[in-house]
């Protein structure tokens, strides 16, 4: 059962260190919005039996009781900032995208911010952190909701969109399918063809890719791209494989045709991906750490909340 989180009463910002063996047991569920923002490391983020994975720049909005759990993935320790709004905090008439934004499904709401960008993304959410420590009543809700606004606008100017319509479980009852499914969950890394999905199933291919398609949304091709790409982020991740072993390791006969359609996915080459994983390993210096929240008595329960995280 999803653990139940608390109403708020304005925005809340709250980053914190991760490491590997930090375990969320139970998913949560909240009744406001929350961005979540990673800036060191990597992690797998699950929401209504979706799995994606984050790297540093992801960001996932997610939307009011909605349960989600994370599981920190990286060798070295994880960064995540989780900032808690409402609609009401950025109810600005003249800026209708950001409703629209929000509203306008789960498709929109996971993105990655280049490189190049992420230091902005990174000073709003320091900005918001010392405005949130003054803590002045009158002023600071004000301040906090101009910079959220802020971070929401460079967030839709500069992220690339990730395709989660490949990310998503398959939504089907059909056997033959799920079969293809789990066969190429199975098999993802060995040179696999459409007829040897076909046979796992029990359909002849051109009736298999019609029918996979018809039941779960997408592709076969697609969907066997999608789970190589979600394998080869997580070695990239943990080994100092080469991407050229990665891309073979996980079924990949041509390493260009990976380096594009990892791109595609997560926004960044294969060498970057793993290059700022390291380098987010090596800089301890900028630890959110080292400007711990105030601890704000009447919001207590809100910290707890945000702890589990």
């Amino acid at each position: 059962m999803p653990i139940i989180g608390y109403s708020i009463s304005r925005i809340f910002v709250d980053t914190k260190n991760r490491s590997s063996d930090y375990k969320m047991i139970e998913p949560h569920v909240h009744n406001h919005y929350e961005l979540f923002y990673l800036s060191k490391g990597s992690c797998t983020f699950i929401m209504k039996s979706h799995s994606y994975n984050l790297v540093p720049g992801s960001v996932i909005i997610i939307p009011p009781n909605t349960p989600h759990l994370i599981h920190y993935t990286s060798r070295q320790q994880s960064v995540r900032t989780s900032i808690l709004f409402r609609e009401l905090d950025i109810n600005f008439t003249n800026l209708t995208f950001i409703s629209d934004m929000l509203k306008n499904g789960k498709h929109k709401l996971i993105l990655q911010i280049p490189p190049m960008y992420q230091v902005h993304v990174e000073q709003l959410i320091r900005n918001m952190e010392a405005e949130q420590r003054f803590n002045d009543t009158k002023i600071s809700p004000t301040m906090l909701s101009l910079c959220l606004v802020q971070l929401i606008v460079i967030i839709n100017r500069f992220s690339t969109g990730i395709d989660t319509t490949l990310m998503d479980e398959l939504h089907t009852t059909n056997r033959q399918v799920n079969l293809a499914a789990t066969f190429i969950n199975r098999n993802y890394n060995q040179r696999i063809s459409l007829s040897d999905i076909a046979d796992a199933s029990g359909f002849s291919p051109n009736y298999l890719s019609r029918k996979f398609k018809e039941d779960t949304g997408i592709g076969v091709h697609e969907y066997l791209t999608y789970v190589r790409l979600n394998k080869a982020a997580i070695e990239l991740a943990h080994t100092d494989h080469t991407v050229t072993e990665v891309a073979l390791n996980n079924g990949f006969s041509d390493s260009n045709y990976f380096k594009d359609a990892f791109h595609k996915a997560y926004g960044m080459s294969p060498r970057d991906y793993r290059k700022k994983d390291k380098n987010s390993g090596a800089d301890d210096s900028m630890d959110t750490e080292d400007a711990p929240l105030a601890s704000i008595p009447s919001d207590t329960s809100i910290q707890d909340m945000l702890s589990q995280e």
